[in-house]
């Protein structure tokens, strides 16, 4: 990675991604530069939750519907009654003659029925909720992975600001890569039924650029290239097409 302002590699040197000449040299920046010293400490901090973020926690009812086909697959020998239950039901055959044992074996077999009926549903509701749990593992993945490259890009600028109550917000743009990330580490929580939302200044107008959830690390949704800054508001939950209340901050994006 080249490049002649020391201050765009503050996410590279957060994420080892800088060749072993400029993360010394960087190094070295560290000793007199506070601003950048913070910023490696916001994106160590973002690049751990980063570590995590495709960890999905298993449905309550997995591990239960797991352990109910345990006894069920084929590797374990079936469970079978006990010896003597073999031997009552013997000496009721003999008794009763073959309408017992027509109507034993129709009732046996609308028990197994039910039974395997029963586990084939269970079955598939695991490998649902197994698949759905996937899926949501290799989006967080995907977002991780992103997060990191605009980071870590080569082209990578920064920006800071602060609400006015004082929160930190920092913007990484990478113009090859046509994205941006925010990391607002200090951002209290919001109102019950409430969000922030951040949103692409452009041509006048304010466009959506997705809600920053508790990890206060986003990859905004859409490009970069017309924007000229971003804004930051408390929206209703699940977000809003159009502010509704006054931006608690509005940054010029780095050029």
């Amino acid at each position: 990675m080249k490049t002649e302002d020391p201050h765009a590699l503050t996410g590279a040197y957060a994420l080892d991604a800088l060749g072993p000449d400029e993360h010394h040299a960087f190094t070295r920046h560290l000793d007199h530069c506070a601003s950048c010293a913070q910023e490696v400490r916001e994106f160590a901090a973002t690049a751990a939750r980063l570590a995590s973020a495709a960890a999905v926690v298993p449905p309550p009812d997995l591990k239960a519907l797991v352990l109910e086909r345990i006894d069920t697959v084929r590797q374990l020998p079936p469970r079978v009654p006990a010896p003597g239950r073999y031997a009552v039901l013997t000496a009721l055959v003999r008794r009763r003659g073959g309408v017992f044992v027509i109507a034993a074996s129709l009732a046996a077999a609308a028990s197994f029925g039910a039974i395997a009926l029963g586990q084939h549903e269970r079955a598939q509701l695991a490998e649902r909720v197994r698949q759905s749990a996937q899926r949501e593992a290799d989006r967080a993945g995907e977002r991780s992975e992103a997060l990191a490259a605009v980071l870590a890009a080569p082209d990578a600028r920064t920006a800071s600001g602060r609400t006015a109550a004082g929160a930190r917000v920092t913007v990484v743009t990478s113009a090859a890569r046509d994205q941006a990330v925010v990391l607002a580490g200090q951002l209290p929580p919001t109102p019950a039924g409430t969000t922030y939302q951040l949103w692409f200044s452009e041509h006048g107008s304010m466009r959506p650029a997705g809600l920053l959830g508790g990890g206060h690390a986003l990859l905004l949704d859409g490009a970069v290239r017309d924007a000229t800054a971003i804004g930051l508001t408390v929206e209703p939950a699940g977000g809003s097409a159009r502010p509704t209340s006054a931006p608690l901050l509005v940054m010029a994006l780095p050029a």
